[in-house]
């Protein structure tokens, strides 16, 4: 709004009365030009953003979702059957060790490992697994010691030294009291 256009309008207007008009019509404009800047530097904000957004979706363009979410899902199972397989084969390890299981290469071949796996009661079956081939192959159970040390009753001398006589020449000349030594 111009001033001119205003003493039109109102030609008994005076001019301190024009001033205050057109400070208020000012502020006004003013006022809006701000929400308008305002606006449209939001615009440019989503204008950016929707750019974006759009090369983004580009980069699926193509791609199954479907196929993507079937891989997923095989994934974790593929994950979920492995933790599951780790935490049978602990069980079985301690087990193995519980019993005091020799070699557990030679238990695990004589256990039915599918069936105790694929269990519902896995620590119970195993435990009976056990006790079922201790009974049928005790040697498979017991200590590590190969052979056990038996004292027979006699000592055993030194050899070749010239010290005492060891066992042998002491029996030899036990069995031929004749013979002289030197």
């Amino acid at each position: 709004m111009k001033r001119e256009e205003v003493k039109t309008i109102l030609p008994s207007i005076t001019d301190e009365q024009l001033q205050q008009l057109m400070d208020l019509h000012g502020k006004d404009i003013t006022a809006e030009k701000q929400k308008a800047a305002a606006l449209s530097g939001e615009r440019d904000t989503l204008q950016t953003q929707l750019t974006e957004a759009t090369n983004a979706l580009k980069a699926f363009e193509g791609v199954d979702v479907a196929d993507l979410n079937g891989q997923i899902a095989a994934l974790t199972q593929k994950l979920s059957d492995q933790a599951a397989d780790f935490a049978f084969d602990r069980k079985l390890s301690e087990a193995m060790r519980k019993h005091g299981a020799k070699s557990e290469k030679a238990a695990r071949a004589l256990l039915d490992v599918d069936a105790l796996k694929a269990s519902k009661n896995q620590d119970a079956d195993i435990e009976a697994a056990f006790a079922a081939l201790q009974q049928s192959d005790g040697y498979l159970f017991g200590s590590e010691q190969r052979g056990a040390h038996v004292d027979l009753g006699g000592s055993h001398g030194q050899s070749g030294d010239g010290g005492e006589e060891d066992g042998v020449t002491r029996a030899f000349k036990a069995l031929n009291p004749t013979i002289q030594f030197s």
